[in-house]
């Protein structure tokens, strides 16, 4: 007997014509990505970039897919970020020539396998550093393997997450990374997103040009391995602000900036739509650059039943879905008798979910029957492919003509 993954199908099917959804040809719940979505979206963002005059390494934590990998880099991403080493290897494995660690590289065994990645590849690695404590361990093991790692400082903001605190004083890191040939100061790195409240968007603005002002006056230091040191920050919400504040720098030209967002492959109908619509409302350039991002993935399930008036059970739950930010929001629904595809147009409602279940409540005057298969967009697509091996790629049709690896 072989075991059946879920979201699949007959793997011979697969093949030849495809599955087709809609006709039942899949173990349902199943989780797919539109083509023309995501290549609309990685063009997108790439056109974003050129316009504003940096370079992006897309973070490759949202979709952990080689195959996706690919496909950013084809479309002209200038390098992969990543989390972790393992993460590392998968970018490396899609075939980065260029990958950014926007994290702390700590512990032996992970350092041996940089190591290992640094000797037998031509990988361009860059990972964060921003304690003394890091920067002895890994200025020793890295000298005592007589290897040489491109660092970046990382800096952070009270309250928020990693990265060195109090600018002023970042001297002394840059000394104890001095104290080691090993160690390549490439640049500065930061994370803009953990700043909230009212004010972000000026505090956000106030912290990128201290960065700037940071990383111009350790340059003058001769502080930096690269006559055009790295400055990386942007995440999926704020890129626009910290793209317009590194750029109206007077030292921008001494600089090469890199941003990072994530989210922007995948995208969806809940917070980062929402974040998406709050950079069109302050950018210009995001504008006119015609068509925004849209949402490409959707999960497909199948109602269970329906035990009382106005209620439903749907065959899809917190191990198939994001429910952190938001509850998936039902958008089509299926009658296979009839062969009828409908928008639910808010009729249908996400309640409640549960492991492997969903209740959903049903406007009056909406027929939903056991046996419908209900389509449902989701809300940060980050923690609904970390629960998916697999993902469907589909065209306008619901038909699954391949299907995607993720290494989460």
């Amino acid at each position: 007997m072989t075991i059946l993954a879920k979201g699949t199908g007959d793997p011979l099917q697969l093949e030849g014509c495809g599955w087709d959804i809609l006709a039942e040809q899949v173990s349902l719940p199943v989780a797919v990505i539109k083509q023309d979505a995501i290549s609309h979206n990685a063009n997108w963002m790439v056109n974003f970039a050129k316009e504003s005059q940096v370079l992006l390494a897309p973070h490759g934590k949202t979709t952990m897919s080689p195959a996706l990998f690919t496909l950013q880099l084809e479309h002209g991403a200038w390098a992969i970020t990543v989390a972790t080493v393992p993460q590392v290897s998968v970018a490396i494995v899609a075939g980065a020539k260029r990958v950014i660690l926007a994290n702390q590289l700590v512990g032996e065994y992970h350092m041996k396998q940089v190591a290992s990645m640094l000797t037998d590849t031509d990988v361009e690695l860059y990972c964060f550093v921003d304690s003394i404590a890091n920067a002895h361990a890994l200025g020793t093991f890295f000298t005592q393997h007589s290897l040489r790692i491109s660092i970046l400082l990382e800096v952070g903001v009270e309250g928020g997450r990693a990265g060195w605190r109090n600018l002023a004083t970042i001297v002394q890191l840059v000394n104890v990374c001095q104290q080691y040939a090993s160690l390549e100061v490439a640049g500065i790195g930061f994370y803009e997103g953990v700043i909230h409240g009212h004010n972000a968007e000026q505090r956000i603005a106030t912290f990128v040009d201290s960065v700037i002002k940071t990383a111009a006056d350790l340059r003058q230091k001769n502080v930096f391995s690269k006559a055009l040191p790295i400055i990386t920050g942007a995440g999926s919400a704020w890129y626009d602000v910290v793209t317009k504040t590194l750029n109206k720098s007077e030292q921008a030209q001494q600089f090469r900036f890199v941003i990072r967002p994530g989210c922007y492959l995948i995208h969806d109908t809940g917070i980062y739509q929402d974040a998406q619509q709050a950079v069109l409302s302050r950018s210009n350039l995001a504008c006119d650059l015609g068509e925004s991002l849209v949402s490409s993935l959707s999960i497909w399930a199948y109602v269970l039943s329906t035990p009382e008036p106005g209620v439903a059970i749907i065959g899809m739950g917190k191990r198939d879905v994001a429910f952190d930010a938001g509850m998936p929001t039902p958008e089509l629904i299926y009658s296979p008798p009839s062969k009828q595809l409908c928008s639910l147009g808010g009729a249908v409602k996400v309640e409640k979910i549960m492991d492997q279940h969903a209740m959903v409540s049903i406007a009056f005057g909406c027929e939903v029957q056991v046996g419908d298969m209900i389509c449902f967009s989701t809300s940060h697509p980050c923690l609904t492919f970390d629960k998916w091996r697999q993902i469907g790629v589909v065209e306008r049709d619901w038909v699954i003509t391949q299907t995607i690896s993720t290494y989460f």
